[in-house]
């Protein structure tokens, strides 16, 4: 039912004239509940599965997609092979002072295990011991070093021993263990008083979609954690998706309820509807949503196992329901566009138009790719600060990387705004009288 890209139809001017009194509304009410401010910095902090730069750049679309108007810088500082005393980019103490506190972050993101768990060598017992303590004391240290900053506590994801044989037997337990340390460790500082870290478990849900995915597809699901430590992208998803939970982010990009009978619409979130009116064969109405669907490649086939195998689409709806429509199949089209084909009893129930690729996808694909862009640069300021030799002019190159950065970022404003959309429902096939049972 996706269909490809056709040129969108021509803007009215009541749209626009929703768009001009829609940007200078100021309301932010999705966002009210989120954990993250504007002007926020987020440093994530963390090994190499930090250092893919994925589900931290899932996090930043899920936040500029979701929060258009909030202006939050994101840092990566992940290091490959970290453990919770440093790497070779630094012991930990050298990590924190320089990767952490010039940024003055208003959170941090402490996602460690993959490592600590010594890979087969050692005692579990001792390795569980150390992992706590060490742990412990990066914590201890990040809030000395950033003491304005939540932390947010993240489990590692699993080693796969799900999909995959394993190279080192009985890992995934050894992996378990530590997770579930760092949840006791979480709910312990809550508990304590001055500390409330937040808790964001990237493990289970993930080795819950491991599971579910195998039961599905086995060849694909050996592919959401390709070298059973890195998830692929698909699989950071659904970790930015675990992140952005626990920041309590808002799931709703837009809903809009619509009555055929009247031309009335009954209820909406998060959006403007105008001209709503019936044509010869459906209705048709202007929308104006205050947010976009994440930037899912629909066309991929992990992301459709993706879309199976976890609850993404949970936080990512956009919902359109029709009540009162006459029996049949009905086809929606967006600003000329034909999108997909649903009949009475789907459009009763609701769909969720972020799962097509509409107008709206598109502009939300064109942001990540940006996003993409800026995030390398990132990963190039991150290697000259923390793998290179310091000079006289690498300052001059770690700004001018920055720069960059900015100018990227300003790019991305330019084009975050949701626009206008025109809506069309034209009935294809009329159901005979007979026939009325569609819908019960």
């Amino acid at each position: 039912m996706i269909r490809n890209r056709m040129p969108a139809g021509i803007i009215s001017l009541a749209m626009l004239t929703i768009a001009m009194s829609f940007a200078v509304n100021t309301t932010t009410v999705c966002a009210q509940s989120f954990v993250l401010k504007d002007g926020d910095t987020v440093v994530f902090y963390g090994d190499s599965i930090t250092a893919q730069r994925l589900y931290t750049k899932a996090v930043e679309e899920f936040v500029l997609t979701r929060y258009p108007r909030m202006h939050i810088r994101f840092v990566n500082a992940g290091v490959p092979g970290d453990i919770t005393t440093g790497g070779y980019a630094g012991s930990m103490a050298e990590r924190v002072a320089r990767d952490v506190a010039p940024w003055e972050p208003r959170m941090v993101v402490v996602m460690l295990g993959m490592n600590d768990g010594g890979w087969g060598y050692g005692s579990p017992d001792q390795i569980e011991d150390n992992f706590k303590t060490q742990y412990e004391a990066l914590l201890h240290a990040i809030h000395e070093a950033a003491p304005g900053a939540t932390l947010t506590l993240a489990t590692s994801p699993p080693y796969d021993e799900v999909t995959h044989g394993t190279e080192f037997p009985g890992y995934s337990k050894m992996i378990d263990r530590l997770a579930t340390d760092v949840s006791r460790i979480a709910a312990q500082w809550q508990k304590s008083g001055e500390q409330k870290p937040l808790f964001a478990d990237f493990h289970r849900p993930m080795v819950d979609a491991l599971e579910r995915a195998k039961a599905s597809d086995p060849q694909l699901a050996a592919l959401l954690i390709p070298d059973r430590i890195h998830p692929g992208e698909a699989a950071h998803w659904i970790m930015a998706t675990a992140l952005m939970k626990t920041w309590h982010v808002e799931p709703v990009i837009s809903k809009v309820d619509l009555r055929e009978a009247d031309v009335t619409s009954t209820n909406s979130e998060h959006t403007a509807v105008s001209d709503l009116k019936k044509s010869a064969t459906g209705i048709e109405w202007a929308q104006l949503d205050e947010a976009l669907p994440l930037p899912l490649d629909l066309n991929n086939a992990m992301t459709t196992l993706l879309l199976n195998a976890s609850d993404i689409s949970e936080v990512d709806r956009q919902m359109l329901r029709v009540d009162g429509l006459k029996p049949g199949n009905y086809d929606l089209r967006i600003d000329g566009k034909q999108i997909a084909s649903f009949s009475t009893a789907e459009l009763q129930h609701g769909v969720n138009l972020a799962l097509y690729r509409t107008p709206m996808l598109d502009q939300a694909r064109e942001i990540a790719s940006k996003e993409e862009e800026r995030a390398e640069l990132d990963r190039a300021r991150f290697a000259l600060s923390a793998n290179v030799k310091q000079i006289a002019t690498t300052g001059i190159a770690e700004s001018t990387l920055r720069a960059a950065q900015g100018d990227i970022d300003a790019e991305i404003r330019k084009e975050l705004s949701p626009k206008p959309h025109h809506f069309e429902l034209q009935l294809e096939h009329p159901v005979q009288q007979n026939s009325a049972a569609v819908g019960h």
